[in-house]
């Protein structure tokens, strides 16, 4: 079971992610109903495959986790390259990471000697990406990343699990600082895919706060002494690639299908978009536009309570979110929700730009469905606690997020516009559906 990637949330390094889970399915009786007008891009250069599916790790299959193909080249080569299904789309983080171990589509495991980025003494970067349960540690490269079409030049990735960079240098210990998150997410069966694409609204990972400040939590230096906080300038933080394609570099679309009447598949096909009005197949066609604050944020109203701290991220395999009436208990305290029988709830979004949006939601019991449906991987019924959040709600409030995880995007158009990028909407950043 992997907890999905932390979300930066610019400019200071502030996040929230809910937990992923382990196999399931949902119940016949569950399922959200689809909304009108959903559309499914068929191709172009800036059309890709995102399917739904069990995902890399033999066993359990994965929940709700959607995955693309991705290249990956040795900068400036086309004979250097790589090509890895199982990477993961996560719209709440930014940037492309890449698992030492993961096994390209020839069978081979990733073994090109990428650039490092490092410090003019010529140690080099690392990065501690932090997860609810735990971490990944790695160090930081550069890369050419190839999706569809598009291609990013030169871009800052990472490289998680790999003990060397560029398969010379022995690297240090992970600093305590980092392994004492929680445990170590530094394989692809730990991890749960062979890399994850951050897609989020924003450039950097981390932004101005790590391009300022050592102690960030994020980035590291490391000699052959040890490796310490470091401060890493925006050119040379993990890199959303999208910002650097040469066209359909102002926002994504994520189209996945309704699940129809039962809420559950055994996969699901859908197809992610780069652009946003920049070609006939990437108009925006949406009835809610919201614009976000400066961490990329929402408002959710929600049981009374304002939470202005919501987004949208298809790297949760969830809803997450508090509710203490619905019982979370079920699961070995896992914090699935498992109410008596399956909830139709109502939430209202917000943007920074007044507009509000009524959507409504199915909350099935997830041990009742994860028992029905062992072997299905996509669900759009399913929830859990989203837990104490007083470590960055203001004033120390213990709740003030709402995560609309995957389960949300089925039937959905969820356009998302980059920030500074203009849009016939006007400019980003901005989630609109």
């Amino acid at each position: 079971m992997r907890k999905v990637l932390l979300a930066a949330l610019l400019p200071i390094v502030l996040s929230i992610a809910g937990c992923g889970g382990g196999g399931g399915g949902l119940s016949s009786t569950g399922g959200s109903s689809p909304p009108s007008g959903q559309t499914t891009t068929a191709s172009g250069a800036n059309v890709v495959t995102m399917t739904v599916d069990r995902g890399p790790v033999n066993g359990s299959p994965a929940v709700d986790t959607p995955y693309i193909t991705v290249t990956v080249c040795v900068p400036g080569s086309t004979t250097q390259c790589q090509t890895f299904n199982d990477i993961e789309v996560d719209t709440g983080s930014y940037g492309f990471r890449i698992l030492a171990d993961a096994t390209d589509t020839s069978g081979n495991t990733f073994d090109l000697p990428l650039p490092a980025e490092n410090d003019t003494n010529g140690a080099p970067y690392a990065e501690c990406t932090q997860f609810v349960d735990g971490f990944s540690w790695g160090p930081l490269a550069t890369a050419d990343v190839e999706v569809g079409g598009e291609t990013a030049s030169s871009v800052p990735v990472q490289v998680i699990g790999d003990p060397t960079v560029s398969g010379e240098t022995s690297f240090p210990a992970i600093p305590a600082a980092c392994s004492g998150v929680g445990t170590s997410e530094d394989t692809v069966a730990t991890f749960g895919a062979n890399g994850i694409l951050g897609l989020g609204p924003f450039a950097q990972d981390c932004g101005s706060g790590c391009a300022a400040t050592a102690n960030n939590e994020f980035y590291y230096v490391c000699p052959a002494g040890g490796c310490q906080p470091s401060a890493l300038a925006l050119n040379e933080q993990v890199t959303n690639p999208v910002f650097d394609f040469q066209t359909d570099n102002n926002g994504i679309i994520v189209e996945l299908p309704a699940l129809g009447p039962s809420g559950t598949a055994a996969a699901s096909t859908g197809t992610l978009v780069f652009g946003i009005g920049t070609q006939g197949n990437n108009q925006l066609n949406a009835s809610t536009i919201l614009t976000t604050d400066e961490y990329g944020d929402v408002t959710t109203l929600f049981n009374g309570q304002s939470l202005p701290y919501s987004y949208f991220d298809t790297g949760s395999n969830a809803y997450y979110f508090n509710d203490s009436s619905i019982p979370d208990t079920c699961m070995n305290n896992a914090g699935w929700f498992c109410p008596s029988s399956t909830l139709t709830l109502d939430a209202t979004d917000e943007g920074a730009n007044g507009t509000e949006s009524t959507v409504s939601f199915a909350i099935a019991n997830a041990q009742t469905v994860f028992n029905e449906y062992p072997n299905n991987s996509a669900f759009d019924d399913i929830g859990a606690s989203a837990g104490d959040q007083s470590a960055f709600c203001p004033n120390g409030a213990s709740n003030c997020a709402f995560d609309f995880g995957l389960p949300f995007f089925f039937g959905r158009d969820i356009y998302i516009a980059y920030q500074g990028a203009n849009t016939s909407a006007g400019p980003g950043p901005f989630y609109a559906y």
